[in-house]
């Protein structure tokens, strides 16, 4: 599949765009081998700081493609769900900042890669879908760790049991969603935002997406000693040096990612 995720860094900023229209931009092989290798590159660039999960042609991911679902062997599903769980993983532990842009539908997968990201922003027709009761499947992809978290364990059985469609206004009264925009700005305001992350201290945002994404299986006592230790490094960067002297003088810092 030619062109199945675009991608392109500008501002220290990547976007990877999944593409494949005629399945919502659902995962195939391929996709998911490429996307895996772009995260890669992603987390090995010092030019890129944030990361843009979108999709094409108005959608975000319909999860996997069905294709092939039904006829997998045993070690055929376990070798196609390890695939894909990883990328949920290298998002959710690696150490740059990672946006979720969802317009139309984040269904399935799609959904878990949505939530793996560190913010979630949504056009109003964003749809977030749970249909894997409706083909006699689970939740996968990390859907029953992110979700409960967000929503409680009450909400998530709801909606998981009976196949729901969640719609952005809902999600963002679950905390599913940061902010709402329009279509037509959507781009531009996740990319500014982006952006503004990217100019920031690199190592603070660094070490504050590891304390928070950790902070639910710490004791409030662990939670303190990583802040400690966090603080105690930060504090020798040049970054922070930079923070001290603007504010000082009254100037608006400028972060070097050292």
């Amino acid at each position: 599949m030619n062109n199945c995720i675009k991608y392109k860094v500008k501002n220290n900023v990547a976007t990877i765009s999944l593409n494949n229209p005629a399945e919502l931009n659902a995962m195939t092989l391929e996709m998911r081998e490429r996307f895996s290798e772009l995260l890669i590159e992603c987390e090995k660039s010092p030019e890129v700081k944030v990361i843009i999960l979108k999709g094409e042609n108005g959608n975000f991911c319909s999860g996997s493609s069905v294709k092939g679902m039904g006829s997998r062997t045993i070690l055929g599903t376990f070798d196609h769900m390890k695939i894909f769980s990883g990328l949920i993983s290298k998002i959710y532990n690696m150490e740059k900042f990672v946006i979720s842009m969802v317009e139309g539908y984040a269904v399935g997968a799609g959904f878990s890669l949505a939530l793996a990201a560190d913010i979630v922003y949504a056009s109003p027709k964003a749809k977030f879908g749970l249909a894997f009761n409706k083909l006699a499947l689970i939740p996968d992809c990390g859907l029953n760790y992110f979700l409960p978290q967000l929503v409680g364990p009450y909400k998530a059985k709801e909606w998981i049991l009976s196949g729901s469609m969640i719609g952005v206004e809902e999600a963002k009264e679950y905390n599913i969603v940061n902010d709402i925009y329009p279509e037509e700005t959507l781009l531009s305001i996740v990319t500014e935002r982006a952006e503004k992350i990217a100019s920031g201290p690199y190592y603070t945002n660094m070490f504050t997406k590891e304390i928070i994404n950790k902070s639910s299986q710490r004791t409030l006592e662990e939670t303190l000693d990583a802040e400690r230790y966090a603080q105690t490094i930060i504090q020798q960067t040049a970054d922070h040096k930079e923070g001290i002297n603007a504010f000082l003088n009254k100037k608006t810092p400028v972060f070097a990612g050292r």
